[in-house]
């Protein structure tokens, strides 16, 4: 197996280190007056004993430099007490030229210097660059003979350990600032030392107020009356450690305690702290993966969670894998997936609080500010739940969000009695006066911060008593920030901060398998990890089984910014090109292209990124699939233009940034038909294979053209560059997108060769796949039922009638719900233009339950609308006017008016019928404007017509009304529309 280095060599990495020069006094003299090669094996002797001494210390030294030497502690090899033992060593360098010395050997004596600080080295160790060495140079030719000389960045980690006289205060070349020169004494070794306790061990301080509303709002929720609480605070502020300690105060009682972290990067994955939740429950993430039903309800059934089969199906429909090639496609039926998502929701709530009405529950979701969309939905869900259940629903974040259900717990610094209860619990004995007001300057309060400074300050002992030392301290040891303290901290982990730092590139949770291969050995992982969990750098993960997380996130970003970008870039590859040579990538897609997009492998990131976007299209998570989609864009982009993928994969992006444009902005935003319009411009170019793979491009693109004139050229192109192509399906539905246009446009004709051309290519087994995705209803049932409406305005009616009958037995027997209704339009439309209002009536009424059983919303709005229509047109006045009303305003909320000519040809019916005959003339003139410039034509002949109708009753001039019956032949006539031509004349002719 390979070696470390030879699998990833650092470039470099930033680390504290202590470093220890060493130069014998007066060596020229020396060397003159003696023979040669006995000052060669003296100086020789010199440098194996000082060798042997500095690695007993755990040193390395680094350089022999003739007469002296250059050590260094803390490198290679990480030490959590490298200052300390850089003293010791050099003391007991000392103390061994002494004894040579009494052994009659070369009489040498020694000047030491020893300095603690930053430096940047290099893998190889060639390059050290930074103060301490400088400095430990400089110090050493300030000593006395047999002397050392510290410097204060190693007195102040040391000063527990030894005691330190002041020597004097000098200019040292390079040092702006006069350094202090102390000298080092060993401490009696038997004085007791303080012991530190580690915080996670502690109780907390100060929170007692937070705590009691957490406990009342538990005991509220005990007797039945749950709620829900959002605790707000910074990162640092101690909005984890207060929950910990409540839940742990429930550790006695009968409960379940639910806990779900959401993830940086993650916001992309919809509803993935659920999603864990469910991995831990069925054990084996392929139940989920799968579909498996029976495995899944044992699953719950284990776990005591009794559900109905229909969530079960409703879950397994969100969890199961799908072909990612229908994500994109438009799903016309529910662009935005609003009720998809919304029975998901439904369904994950009932699975979380099935139980609680036996065993009270708490549900707790962790760092909410990283949270999905589809997870805050299932949050707000469980609160209007909370309030007759025994459940109390937690949420910690770092920002506010707009919760009318929640009670919010704003954490903010601690109060100064309760720093100092937190130093002294630190200390365990009574810290410096004054100490404590000192380290709450400091961190403002921040928990955190205090206990971290509070133990710095711990370990070195003695302290000073003036508040001017501490601060000194704080300087000299390179403290500004907490972020500061946290990496001193990982750094006295030893040889386990490099685990701790490739962990941080994984990211805040990791799994040891993935940290082992990294780093080459489980072994040395193992024997890191539980340095690190006894240390309080990480815990095991709370929500996934086998994985690690670091305690603090802030922890983590200390571990990552500890590592030069050039290294974390090499780990970051080395975890892609694992990530990328799986068969199933081990980590979720957007943290795999996260992965990949810092390693610099833009390709594959991209390719990630898409994959996280479709899985997120498929399961209606729109809002999620564009955080995927933002990074996509940006890998793209960065590809050069002559990269060999980089237009498949801005393909990809563009079919998939259309589909999630038109379902969160609506087909007609500039942002839908920008994105389709790009596509084209790449797509024409490009062979027939590839215009048939991407054929989703060519039907978004139709789909969201501004009117119905640009739908009808765009039809047209489709027909035409599909018809060489082998793919017989994207022959059929370009044939789909001509015949539905077609007919808007008037052009019957074309409209009826299309439907003959387009079902001779209809297959029923494909159509079980694609009707979801093209329409949102079966092409079959399209076909019939525009042909349908088609023959009867060509005065067909023997055609028009066999179509509708065809097209209502086909649509039944697909026993598709989107198919089904869109049946009944047709045969709806159809009965309209012959007023037959009973007829009408039924079918709206059919039409009505199943939108409503399959929360079809635009379909429901239609089937009032005519319903109404009907009801008014014959006895019902009154009930069907609010009827209509309820349905036509439903549909300007919705946007889905397709047929605005027809339903304001109804909508002026209604208005004349309740004697508004004025409304009605304008509401007639605004549709016939609209249909004029939009292309929507069909109807516009019949529009005309009534148009005099309403200008006879109003007595307008019969110039007026002659104008508009000419009109209306002349349109039907250029149609072909005799069975519009046919009443548009007779009512010309009945002109005086």
């Amino acid at each position: 197996m390979k070696t470390l280095d030879a699998r990833i060599r650092f470039t470099g990495e930033r680390r504290q280190v202590t470093a220890l020069f060493y130069d014998i006094v007066g060596s020229t003299e020396l060397l003159l007056r003696s023979e040669p090669e006995k000052f060669f094996r003296s100086v020789s002797a010199l440098h194996q004993s000082a060798e042997t001494i500095i690695k007993k210390h755990g040193g390395f030294l680094h350089q022999r430099l003739g007469d002296g030497g250059c050590c260094f502690f803390g490198y290679p090899d990480q030490s959590e007490d490298a200052a300390e033992s850089a003293v010791q060593a050099s003391l007991d360098l000392l103390r061994s030229v002494a004894i040579a010395k009494g052994k009659a050997r070369a009489a040498f004596r020694l000047r030491i210097g020893v300095a603690t600080g930053l430096v940047v080295f290099s893998t190889q160790g060639d390059e050290i660059v930074g103060t301490a060495p400088v400095l430990a140079a400089r110090l050493q030719a300030e000593a006395e003979p047999n002397s050392v000389l510290v410097a204060d960045s190693t007195v102040q980690l040391t000063r527990h350990k030894f005691d330190y006289s002041l020597i004097r205060k000098a200019k040292l070349k390079g040092f702006e600032d006069a350094v202090a020169l102390w000298r080092p004494q060993e401490r009696d070794r038997s004085a007791s030392e303080p012991s530190l306790t580690h915080e996670w061990d502690r109780p907390i301080r100060g929170r007692e107020r937070e705590l009691a509303a957490l406990s009342n709002a538990w005991n509220s929720a005990l007797d039945g009356k749950g709620s829900s609480i959002t605790v707000v605070g910074e990162a640092g502020i101690g909005k984890s450690r207060l929950i910990g300690e409540f839940a742990r105060s429930l550790l006695q009682t009968s409960h379940e305690t639910l806990i779900f972290q959401c993830g940086r990067r993650l916001e992309s994955q919809p509803l993935h702290p659920f999603m864990s939740f469910l991995e831990r429950l069925v054990a084996e993430p392929s139940v989920l993966k799968d579909g498996d039903r029976g495995a899944f309800m044992q699953a719950l059934q284990t776990s005591g969670r009794d559900v109905d089969a229909g969530i079960v199906d409703t879950i397994l429909s969100f969890t199961s894998d799908r072909s990612p090639a229908t994500s994109r496609n438009i799903r016309v039926s529910d662009l935005s997936g609003r009720a998809f998502r919304r029975k998901v929701i439904e369904a994950a709530a009932d699975i979380l609080t099935c139980k609680a009405t036996g065993v009270p529950t708490l549900l707790v979701f962790e760092d909410v500010h990283w949270a999905d969309g589809m997870t805050l939905e299932l949050i707000d869900r469980l609160e209007s739940l909370a309030g007759r259940l025994p459940i109390l629903v937690v949420q910690t974040s770092r920002i506010r969000r707009s919760l009318a259900l929640a009670t919010e717990i704003e954490l903010s610094g601690l109060a100064s009695a309760a720093v100092r209860d937190l130093v002294a619990s630190v200390w365990r004995e009574r810290p410096p006066p004054g100490l404590s007001d000192f380290i709450l300057d400091q961190c403002d309060g921040m928990p955190l911060y205090a206990e971290e400074l509070a133990n710095f300050f711990l370990g070195r002992q003695p302290l000073g008593k003036a508040p001017s030392e501490w601060k000194g301290l704080l300087l000299e040891g390179g403290v500004s920030s907490l972020n500061d303290l946290l990496s001193a901290r990982l750094a006295a982990t030893g040889s386990a901060r490099r685990a701790a730092q490739f962990a941080s590139v994984i990211g805040r949770e990791f799994n040891i398998s993935l940290l082992a291969y990294l780093l080459d050995s489980r072994q040395t992982v193992e024997v890191a990890v539980e340095r690190l969990v006894s240390q309080g750098i990480i815990e095991p993960s709370s929500a996934t089984p086998g994985f690690f997380q670091f305690r603090h996130v802030l922890t983590q970003e200390a571990a990552y910014s500890s590592l030069l970008k050039s290294d974390r870039r090499r780990i970051h590859r080395r975890i892609a090109e694992l990530l990328i040579g799986e068969a199933k990538p081990s980590l979720p897609a957007a943290i795999a292209a996260w992965q990949c997009a810092e390693a610099g492998l833009h390709d594959a990131a991209a390719r990630f990124a898409l994959a996280a976007a479709e899985a997120s299209v498929l399961r209606s998570a729109m809002h999620e699939a564009n955080v995927s989609l933002e990074l996509c864009a940006q890998e793209v982009y960065s590809l050069s233009r002559r990269h060999p993928d980089r237009t498949e994969l801005a393909l990809g992006l563009l079919e998939l940034q259309g589909v999630v444009a038109t379902a969160l902005e609506g087909e007609g935003s500039e942002s839908a038909r920008r994105a389709y319009s790009r596509a084209m411009q790449l797509l024409r170019k490009q062979a027939s294979a590839v215009r048939s793979k991407h054929f989703p491009v060519y039907w978004g693109w139709w789909f969201t053209a501004p009117d119905i004139l640009t739908q009808q050229s765009r039809a047209r192109i489709l027909v035409g560059d599909m018809q060489a192509v082998e793919d017989q399906e994207a022959r059929l539905q370009s044939y789909h997108c001509g015949w539905a246009t077609s007919f808007h446009a008037g052009e019957h004709e074309f409209c009826l060769d299309c439907v003959a051309r387009g079902l001779d290519l209809y297959d029923p087994e494909r159509a079980v796949r694609n009707r979801a995705f093209f329409g949102g209803h079966d092409a079959k049932v399209c076909g019939l039922g525009e042909s349908a409406l088609s023959y009867l305005l060509l005065n067909d009616a023997d055609a028009s009638e066999h179509a509708i009958r065809q097209c209502l037995d086909w649509a039944a027997s697909t026993d598709h719900a989107g198919s089904m209704v869109h049946a009944l339009y047709y045969a709806i439309v159809l009965r309209r233009c012959q007023s037959r209002y009973d007829d009408v009536h039924d079918l709206g009424e059919q039409m009505l339950a199943l939108a409503e059983r399959h929360g079809l919303a635009a379909s429901q709005a239609r089937a009032n609308m005519y319903c109404g229509w009907a009801e008014l047109m014959t006895s019902f006045a009154e009930r069907g006017e609010e009827r209509f009303q309820q349905g036509l305003l439903l549909q300007q909320q919705l946007g889905t008016d397709d047929n605005f000519s027809m339903h304001s040809d109804m909508h002026a019916q209604v208005l004349q019928r309740l004697g508004k005959p004025t409304e009605a003339l304008a509401t007639i003139h605004k549709a016939i404007n609209v249909g004029r410039n939009s292309g929507q034509r069909f109807w516009l002949a019949e529009l005309y017509r009534l148009s005099a109708r309403l200008r006879r009753d109003l007595n307008d001039p019969p110039s007026l009304i002659r104008r508009d019956l000419t009109r209306a032949v002349q349109i039907a006539d250029a149609q072909g529309a005799a069975w519009i031509l046919v009443r548009a004349k007779r009512d010309l002719g009945g002109i005086g």
